[in-house]
Formats: C-alpha cells, structure tokens, sequence
C-alpha cells in the first residue's frame, strides 16, 4: 500500500493516497429547485469512481420543483441516489439524521445544495480518512463571484484569514469549526446529528476531537460557494452561522483545559475566546476607548490619523472592516441565542442564487406525489 510520509504531508499523518472507500453522500433540501441540478451535476463530474458514490437527497418539505429535479437529474447521470421527502420542515440536523440512517457507504459526507465542489475534492478529503487518528475531513472554501462588491472583498479577506487558522490548528492537532459543504466521516463514527443546535458541522467535529480523533480541514479539498453582495444579506447569514458555532462551542465547553493536549489547551480556548468571549467585551472596550479618546485630545489626533492610513490603503481598509464586522456579526449571534432564537431551519438566499446557472430547470412536471423513498 502506497503511503506518504507525515512529514511531507504537514499534519503528522500517515496517508494512502489511493484510499478510495465507498461513500454516501447527504445533502438535505428546502426549495433547492434553482440549484439541486447543477449540484448533482457536479457531484457527477468529480474524480472519484461512480460506482462507489451513493447520493441521498433528504427534503424537508419543499413546495417547489426540487424533488422532481433532484429525481430527474441522478436518472441523467446515472449515479445511484435515494430522494428522502421528510414531508416537512424539521431542520438540517433531522434530515441529516433520516440521510444517515439510510447510508450505506463506509464514509459519509455531508453537502449543501448551493456549492461545488473542485475535481479532486472529496478524493483529496477522503484519503486523510484513511490514518485512523483522524475522525472529520472538512474542505476549504474559495468564493466564486461574478461582480466585487466591498462585502465580497471583505468577505475573501475574511476567508483567507479564516483558511489560515482552520488548516494551522489542523497540522497543530484539530480544528474546532467544520464546513458543512464538505465534511467527510467514517459512518460508524457517527452516532448522529444534534437536532438541538445548528452547527451540525462544528458540533460534529468537536465530537470527534472529544471522542480522541483529530478534526482536520484538508488544504487540498477545495469547494466553491457564492457569497452575498450587499451587507444586509451578508449579515444574516454571518450571523446565522456564527450562532450556529457558538451553539456547538458552548454544548463543548466541558472540553476547556480537559487535557494537556494542544487542542484543549490552546486550540480550542483560542477560539472560544474569539467566538464567545471577545464579543461580549467589544462594545464595553469601544465606549471606554470613546470615553478616553474624548479626555486625551492628543491620542484623539493619533487615532484619526492612524485611521486616515488605514482608509487610504486598500489591504488595511477590509482588513478593519473584516475585523469590525466580525465582532458585530458574533455580538448579533450572541444576541440571537440570548432572546432563544435557535435558527435550526436555514432561510435561502435568493441573492446568491441569482449568480449561478441552474443545472436542472424545473420543468419536469409535478404529476404525482413523491413516495417516502425514491430509488433512483
């Protein structure tokens, strides 16, 4: 058996790069009619054998044309699917659950409808699976859009800080945050989905990490995801995914200093910090830097013009304004979980929508009534 060194590979990993074990892969639905084709599509396209793919689709209750699309799409391409309708809304975490009971392939993978993946993605992703120390694969996002606005710059700027946290605390030991676009597990690993919390992808990782696997995102498992235009939508969805996060953090909090590892002990503490304690204490440290910066005229006249050096440099400009809406997109989360708004049923994004091509149009007409199980 071929294997690379973990030295080559920087994650202190022994790998077969020939690992190619069966998968099942998940992908839960509400009204994906505009998307749900271009993304079987995709999954078809990839470099990994057919034969050894079995896509589930679980929809919660579309009223749209997804399950007809989704139906019509895997019988073109001819990968071997199941369509699950749940017949109603119950959130991601549910329908993962329904998808993971009906999986058969020695790894499960976890999408959403809305990205694609690169060629080699889940090849790349798998073949960490394949040193038993490690328990979730998550790839790594690069945004494709067709127009920049400032909150897509602000955005990429965001991600490629965000990449080089995720893939150093990866080579470190693990990860505490996972991309549900592409999160690969051995099923037997899997227990299941907490229909109690959002963050079915972080909450899962840091399972893994708790139960003594590593959590890893692969640098070479690429996937490709729109991002919003304007601020507005932007920020509902950082918000939502930033509580979804804090939901997983706090259930997982019992893991702070639990072991001399370099996960517990500085890992994880480093990011609770940024996602649940560095929030709180932003806008008390904003008002008494206010208060000082109206005694003391002089660091007043610094901090303007530290701040007209910043406006004038473009890197420096998204970097402030990445690192500001940052802070207030986790202060609106916290905000959210504090009234009791858990936000399991995710809200779609038409704006993102309207940037991609649809793969399956929606015409095939809605004639009959969707069984429970669909075999494809």
């Amino acid at each position: 058996m071929k294997k690379a060194s973990g030295r080559r590979n920087g994650y202190g990993l022994k790998l077969d790069p020939d690992y190619r074990p069966t998968v099942s892969i998940l992908i839960p639905t509400y009204n994906e009619e505009p998307v749900i084709g271009k993304k079987v599509e995709n999954i078809a396209s990839i470099n990994y054998q057919t034969e050894k793919l079995e896509l589930i689709v679980i929809d919660g209750g579309s009223t749209d044309a997804t399950l007809d699309s989704a139906t019509e799409v895997l019988r073109k391409t001819g990968l071997r699917g199941t369509v699950i309708s749940e017949g109603g809304r119950n959130g991601k975490a549910a329908g993962l659950n329904r998808g993971l009971k009906a999986a058969r392939g020695e790894l499960v993978c976890i999408s959403d409808a809305e990205c694609e993946w690169e060629r080699n993605a889940l090849a790349n992703a798998t073949k960490y699976l394949s040193d038993p120390s490690v328990g979730s694969v998550s790839g790594i996002h690069e945004i494709r859009n067709p127009i920049e606005t400032l909150s897509t710059n602000v955005e990429t700027s965001y991600r490629s800080i965000y990449r080089i946290l995720r893939i150093g605390e990866s080579k470190i030991h693990s990860t505490p945050v996972a991309e549900g676009e592409l999160q690969v597990f051995r099923r037997n690993d899997l227990e299941g989905f907490d229909t109690a919390i959002g963050g079915d992808d972080t909450d899962a990782a840091l399972g893994m990490v708790k139960r003594g696997l590593r959590s890893i995102s692969a640098q070479d498992a690429v996937f490709f995801e729109p991002t919003p235009r304007t601020w507005r939508v932007r920020f509902r969805q950082k918000i939502r995914r930033g509580q979804h996060v804090l939901q997983a953090f706090v259930k997982h909090k019992g893991m702070l200093f639990r072991a001399r590892s370099p996960f517990s002990s500085l890992i994880f503490p480093m990011e609770f910090f940024l996602y649940v304690i560095n929030p709180l204490l932003f806008l008390p440290f904003a008002v008494l830097t206010a208060f000082v910066l109206v005694d003391v005229p002089l660091l007043a006249l610094a901090s303007l013009l530290g701040l007209g050096v910043v406006t004038l440099s473009r890197s420096l400009r998204e970097s402030a304004i990445t690192y500001l809406t940052s802070n207030l997109t986790m202060i609106g989360a916290v905000l959210q979980e504090a009234r009791g708004f858990k936000q399991l049923q995710w809200t779609k994004i038409d704006e993102t929508r309207q940037q991609r091509e649809p793969g399956v149009s929606g015409q095939v007409p809605r004639t009959t009534v969707m069984q429970k199980h669909t075999r494809c």
